[in-house]
């Protein structure tokens, strides 16, 4: 089976950005049996997107496409569809007639797969996050069903938090060390996919080399993997609160409100987590009538808040989530306040804040995750 890759944006087109995307599809390609033809960036342009269609599905058997899914000015990937394979746009999701809806729309942003006769066409959102998350759980395995060989292969994920990839791959080494099995790993934003994949001479033999690559995985990293397959850290962390029948209430100051968008929408989540809509210390200040922030006083500020917003607020628990950008770089300041009192997680970031929310969005749950391990 041949693949190609279309990364869509104009501010990849001119090199604003890296694509990053791109780089993930194409390493995790080399996990399953496929051959890559190519890959190509193209700008929001929908005649040149759908050009690009035309000609990728006339190289490749499936083709993945990156960004331009959104409703914005520039998201175009949606009207090149329609226009290469002459189907009627619709109201209601996938937004495409016949379309296939990739992922749950409650939970995350989603994709659309288009089946037609001369290829398979994959649109994937262009955040790098969901993304990975759609490929890994619907791309691959579906790939993985249209190949057949002798030989039996297969993966399984865990996903995991608090360790960096490179003393991952140090500590896993000797795991890896065989042409019947390998380990590899996918880091972003200080989440960790960690892919065991296998061969075998049939099934049977191969779910239980995956299984007990996976059980020696988990025995040496112990609770830094938080979940596999299609586990998210936010459903993760929604889950040990339900579990404990905790109540949380939650701040952002100048993050985008990452951690209330990916919270928000989830199942009983309104039942445990209480949101502050405030985006800035200001609001936060006036709503929890606190004092004014200076340069000087940002920490204790921010204890402040959380103590003042799980007091007003009457939860078990509270998170305050801080970006503070200086000229000197980016540092996130996590606050939970509990009945143990308050604990803190800082990280300092330099150079260019990109990706920063997503720090920020990993490092918060990761903090309370911590937290509802220790005092399960």
């Amino acid at each position: 089976m041949k693949v190609e890759i279309i990364s869509i944006g104009t501010e990849l087109l001119v090199s604003d950005i890296l694509d990053t995307n791109a780089a993930h599809i194409s390493r995790s390609l080399r996990e399953v049996n496929v051959a890559l033809t190519g890959k190509v960036t193209v700008g929001d342009d929908p005649e040149m997107i759908a050009d690009a269609f035309k000609v990728a599905l006339r190289r490749a058997d499936l083709v993945i496409a990156t960004g331009g899914l959104g409703s914005g000015k520039d998201d175009f990937t949606l009207e090149a569809v329609t226009a290469v394979t002459n189907r009627r746009s619709t109201p209601e999701p996938p937004g495409i007639q016949g379309g296939i809806i990739l992922g749950d729309s409650i939970v995350g942003s989603t994709g659309i797969m288009v089946e037609e006769q001369n290829g398979v066409l994959v649109c994937l959102p262009g955040n790098r996050r969901e993304m990975s998350y759609l490929l890994e759980t619907e791309v691959l395995p579906y790939l993985q069903e249209q190949l057949s060989s002798d030989v039996r292969t297969g993966w399984s994920l865990l996903r995991c938090v608090g360790v960096m990839e490179s003393s991952l791959k140090q500590e896993l080494a000797d795991l890896n060390a065989t042409p019947e099995q390998r380990i590899t790993f996918d880091s972003f934003a200080g989440q960790t996919n960690i892919r065991l994949w296998a061969k075998a001479n049939h099934e049977a033999a191969l779910n239980e080399k995956l299984t007990q690559l996976k059980t020696a995985v988990s025995q040496r990293l112990g609770d830094h993997v938080f979940g596999e397959e299609a586990d998210r850290l936010e459903t993760v962390v929604l889950g040990k609160l339900r579990q404990n029948n905790l109540r949380l209430s939650l701040a952002e100051c100048y993050t985008h409100g990452v951690l209330q968008q990916a919270i928000a929408l989830l199942p009983a989540a309104t039942e445990h987590i209480q949101l502050l809509p405030a985006q800035t210390w200001q609001a936060v200040a006036t709503q929890l009538k606190l004092d004014n922030l200076t340069g000087d006083n940002l920490s204790q500020w921010c204890r402040s808040a959380a103590n003042a917003l799980r007091s007003q607020t009457n939860t078990d628990l509270s998170l305050m989530v801080y970006n503070n950008v200086t000229q000197g770089g980016v540092q996130i300041l996590i606050t939970l306040a509990s009945p143990h009192g308050v604990s803190v997680t800082q990280r300092s970031f330099g150079g260019h804040p990109e990706n920063i929310d997503q720090w920020a969005l990993t490092l918060g749950l990761t903090h309370l995750r911590r937290w509802l391990l220790v005092h399960n």
